[in-house]
This record gives C-alpha cells, sequence and structure tokens, in this order.
C-alpha cells in the first residue's frame, strides 16, 4: 500500500522572468522608449503592480509586436489573473516567434531558449486554467528545446506530485536533476516519490540506494529548507 508523503503546499509556477535592477525613468520617456518602457515593465513586475506592468508591456507590444514583448504582456497578464488573455497572447507570442526563425545555418540556441520561455509561461497559463494534461504537454515541449531543461521537467514532476502519480513524477524527476543537478526540490520530490512506493519490513522501509541518495542530495543542497524536516524523518524510517 502506498504511504503518505510530505506534499507540497502548492505546485511550483516558475515564469522563468529574468528581471534586472532597474534605474528610474519618467513615465513619460517610458511612452515613448522601448529601452525605458522595459525598466519600468521591470519596475512594475519586481513592485507586483500587475495593471502596471501590463500597460507598459502593452505599450511595447504596440510599438513593436516581437515574441519577446509578447511573452513579457502574456506573463504581466496571468500574474494579474488573466490567464485566459495571458494564454492568447502566449499563442501570439509563439506565432512571432515561428516568423523569427533563424534562417538555416544560423545559430538556434537563442531562439530555442525564447521559444521554450514561451512554452513555459503557457504551460503556467494551462495550468492555471486546471488544463493539466495540456499544461504537461507543454512543459515537456519547453524541455525539448531549452539549452537547460530543468525548470521545465521540474514543473512535470511537481505536478504529477501533487496528483499522486510517483512513478511518471519520478521519471521526470530524475531528468531535471540529471539537466539540473542543483534543483533541491526536485531530489526531494524524488526522494518522497520513491519513498512511498517502497515496502516494508518490521517497521523499516525497505527503499533503494537511488531514495537515500535523492533524499540526502536535498539536505545537502537545502539543509535548512522547508522539508528538511520530513526529509530527515523519512531517512530514520529506511531500513540500514
Amino acid at each position: 500500500m502506498r504511504r503518505s508523503i510530505p506534499i507540497l503546499a502548492a505546485v511550483f509556477l516558475l515564469l522563468l522572468l529574468v528581471l534586472p535592477a532597474a534605474p528610474q525613468v519618467s513615465n513619460s520617456a517610458g511612452e515613448q522608449n522601448p529601452e525605458a518602457l522595459t525598466v519600468l515593465f521591470n519596475q512594475a513586475m519586481q513592485a507586483k503592480e500587475w495593471p502596471r506592468a501590463v500597460a507598459a508591456a502593452q505599450q511595447l507590444v504596440a510599438q513593436k509586436a516581437t515574441s519577446v514583448n509578447l511573452r513579457l504582456l502574456a506573463n504581466a497578464q496571468l500574474y494579474s489573473g488573466s490567464a485566459d488573455a495571458a494564454l492568447a497572447t502566449y499563442d501570439q507570442a509563439l506565432a512571432a516567434a515561428r516568423h523569427e526563425k533563424p534562417a538555416g545555418g544560423q545559430p538556434m540556441n537563442e531562439w530555442n531558449d525564447g521559444l521554450a520561455q514561451i512554452y513555459i509561461g503557457r504551460g503556467n497559463a494551462l495550468l492555471k486554467l486546471k488544463r493539466t494534461a495540456e499544461a504537461i504537454e507543454t512543459y515537456n515541449q519547453a524541455a525539448g528545446l531549452a539549452s537547460n531543461a530543468g525548470l521545465a521537467y521540474f514543473n512535470v514532476c511537481a505536478i504529477l506530485y501533487n496528483i499522486g502519480n510517483t512513478h511518471d513524477s519520478a521519471a521526470a524527476c530524475r531528468k531535471c536533476v540529471q539537466a539540473d543537478p542543483t534543483r533541491a526540490n526536485a531530489w526531494f520530490i524524488l526522494g518522497s516519490d520513491l519513498f512511498a512506493d517502497a515496502p516494508i519490513d518490521n517497521g523499516k522501509v525497505i527503499a533503494t540506494s537511488e531514495t537515500r541518495e535523492a533524499l540526502e542530495k536535498y539536505l545537502a543542497l537545502a539543509p535548512d529548507g522547508p522539508h528538511a524536516a520530513d526529509v530527515k524523518a523519512m531517512l530514520q524510517m529506511i531500513a540500514k
């Protein structure tokens, strides 16, 4: 029988936003200048002023409807609670990205990573709309494009973990830590998945070496992390 395991408080929604510290600029400059508008957008996102972020991104899109600008708008829409609008904008970003694809023989890495970021955002919107299967498919599309697939695979393993699908969650977590072994929460989910399905003998869990390794990896990366106490309890229950 499958034992209960510590469940994450919420599925991890990671929009892969990079918001650099931005200098102060006036709103009048932001209305005219794309660089200043980007500064205003970043400031609004950092301050969690979603309507202001949406407005800045809308101006960027009005000036030039690139895949990057459309993705920024979709991110802001999603954070503001408009998941349906965000999903439509992510789809526009995908269409724009296809038109921006480098010509044959040109480097593709940057374009692929940009496309992966759009797919991750699109997966987040689908998840907000409770279209879980589509979200997982979209994250997997992102993983196939990203130079580092850790984030995309982590979102898949977290979703599957939270719905109790330990087998497929563990498989996604393995892919995640292979791509990015520094993701502590992926090690936690992997160890928890394996621990939950391990047999018991004389009150002790007969866990595989992979189970112990995953739990110990979490503690090594996050000794004071939110799941540290749960991980220590699981390790104590494992037979020597």
